[in-house]
């Protein structure tokens, strides 16, 4: 079920792998105030809450647990990555004890300063949940190419793109 989410973070991976230390953390100049192993760790934080609360049907993405080493430490973001990969094998075994991709939820994702209150909450099932995820890194990864990119850095053609976009591409012979 969380397949492509996979495969989605896995190109993370590859990405932070093939990056310098100074090019994980830097943050160029007249950029807002963040480099690529903070967009890195948003995305990390977004999973993490979704695999938190998706037993309980109630996910909370304001409630983040944002992880100051992840955004500095290159190693330690591809450990934590692979685990959140591992961890999506088993949480549909494990948290949802056989629910499938239909299984109804509510989530909860304000960004207007009232983590935690009971509000806001909005009904979903877990596939639009999984969605939902990719898109939101791939939205990420998208703004990561372009730091990089002023860092001399290539991210390579298709991280930041949609695999609809990519399919598009390839049927148009571009």
């Amino acid at each position: 079920m969380a397949a492509l989410n996979q495969q989605v973070l896995r190109q993370g991976i590859e990405v932070i792998r093939r990056l310098a230390d100074g090019q994980y953390v830097s943050v160029p100049e007249g950029l807002a105030h963040s480099g690529a192993g903070a967009h890195f760790r948003h995305i990390y934080d977004y999973y993490r809450c979704f695999l938190r609360d998706v037993e309980g049907g109630r996910i909370d993405y304001d409630l983040r647990d944002r992880d100051p080493d992840f955004e500095a430490d290159r190693t330690h973001a591809i450990a934590c990555l692979g685990l959140l990969v591992e961890r999506l094998d088993t949480v549909f075994g494990d948290a949802l004890a056989g629910r499938g991709p239909d299984t109804e939820l509510e989530a909860k994702m304000d960004a207007v300063g009232d983590a935690g209150e009971d509000g806001h909450w909005n009904r979903t099932t877990v596939k639009r949940e999984l969605r939902f995820l990719v898109s939101h890194t791939i939205h990420h990864y998208a703004l990561i190419a372009v730091i990089l990119k002023l860092q001399g850095f290539d991210c390579g053609p298709d991280f930041g793109v949609a695999p609809s976009t990519i399919e598009y591409w390839k049927q148009a012979g571009s």
